[in-house]
């Protein structure tokens, strides 16, 4: 009998080598599940050794997401002789450490200037808008060079109940169709309810959808992932942070609260920067914080949408003054932007820093967009 329950406590033993070596493999989601199933297992995050192996595993374990890509730089900037004349360009980044950059160009399906809006390429789509006219909105495949001219909205506004805020465009796989939501409203000054509306490429029109979502570009553009939206919004009335996601493919949303020592690691230093990006497939908010005259990232990661304890802050990295997140490209690479329009590209497994050179003319917002050819025709 004695034998038989030492064999059982021998077989039920696992040695923490290759309990870390199973467990940094998995997802954040499904290792923050299986924290409760041992007491030693709920304080792998306050292990050392084995987060730095799960960043390790976490950067290098390849993703599909990234197969058969590019990374496209693009920046509006305006002119120095005519503040009012704004421009976009497009560079392909290529080399070793991205030293290389390549000027693009493409048609302007608009009669004055526009700009790629918040989401970059969507599945190889990109939406343009025009920056004189919010209503104009076309999508654009550069594989395929085609344009697709957005009808403008068929709900009956009366001015100035025309004020359009920021788009998200995104994919929603599940109905194979392309999706762009906006909401609508007067100016500030006049009290009104905001109308929410969604575009269908495969309907090819614009539709009111009767929801009351949270809605507010705070420090950052949204991102796209999944067939789901996501941004960030601050409510002042009761000062909580929280992440909204979108799914575009039922249209509802969840918001996910965001614990306060993510947005304010340190209530000492001033915060510079703050922005969602995609690593890795997963979704992470990068705050930065000003001491000194460097900037010191912290990224975290959500590990499930709508709960609130799934965050999870994985790398803290420090650079140089006034730095802002720009974008991401795979296996942990990262890029930023200093005030005086130099790039820097920081390799989170490597810990190497590139200063990259300035941006032409005088840039006004730049992105690292990841792009996938699409041999998608809007005619299909």
């Amino acid at each position: 009998m004695m034998e038989k329950c030492m064999n059982e406590k021998v077989r039920s033993y696992i040695p923490d080598d290759l309990v870390f070596c199973i467990l940094s493999k998995l997802p954040l989601k499904s290792l923050k599940r299986f924290t409760c199933v041992r007491k030693t297992w709920s304080v792998l995050f306050e292990n050392p050794t084995f987060m730095n192996k799960f960043r390790t595993d976490f950067l290098s374990i390849p993703h599909s997401y990234y197969n058969d890509t590019s990374l496209l730089l693009q920046h509006k900037y305006v002119y120095e002789s005519d503040y009012a004349t704004t421009c976009v360009s497009l560079n392909l980044l290529s080399g070793e450490r991205y030293q290389n950059r390549v000027k693009l160009d493409f048609p302007n399906p608009f009669k004055d200037q526009f700009q790629i809006l918040y989401s970059g390429s969507i599945t190889g789509i990109f939406c343009l808008q025009s920056i004189e006219s919010s209503e104009d909105i076309v999508l654009w495949n550069p594989t395929t060079n085609e344009f697709k001219v957005l009808p403008h909205s068929s709900i009956n506004f009366v001015r100035p109940y025309d004020h359009f805020m920021p788009i998200i465009f995104g994919y929603d796989p599940i109905n194979d169709d392309y999706k762009i939501i906006r909401k609508s409203q007067y100016p500030r000054e006049i009290a009104c309810y905001p109308v929410w509306e969604i575009y269908s490429l495969r309907r090819n029109l614009w539709r009111k959808i009767d929801i009351d979502c949270p809605y507010c570009f705070w420090d950052n553009e949204g991102l796209y992932m999944d067939g789901i939206c996501h941004w960030l919004y601050h409510c002042f009335d009761n000062g909580e942070y929280y992440l909204v996601s979108f799914y575009l493919s039922n249209e509802v949303y969840i918001k996910t609260f965001i614990p306060l020592d993510i947005i304010f690691e340190d209530k000492d230093k001033y915060v510079v920067a703050r922005r969602l990006l995609m690593l890795n497939g997963s979704v992470a908010c990068f705050t930065g914080y000003e001491y000194h005259d460097k900037t010191t990232f912290h990224i975290s990661f959500l590990g499930e949408i709508g709960v609130k304890e799934s965050w999870t802050k994985l790398f803290v990295i420090e650079l140089g003054p006034k730095l802002f997140p720009i974008g991401v490209g795979m296996n942990g690479e990262t890029f930023f932007q200093n005030l005086d329009h130099e790039l820097v590209y920081f390799n989170l497994c490597t810990q190497m820093k590139v200063e990259l050179g300035c941006v032409e003319r005088i840039s006004d917002s730049t992105e690292v967009i990841i792009y996938k050819k699409n041999l998608h025709s809007f005619e299909n």
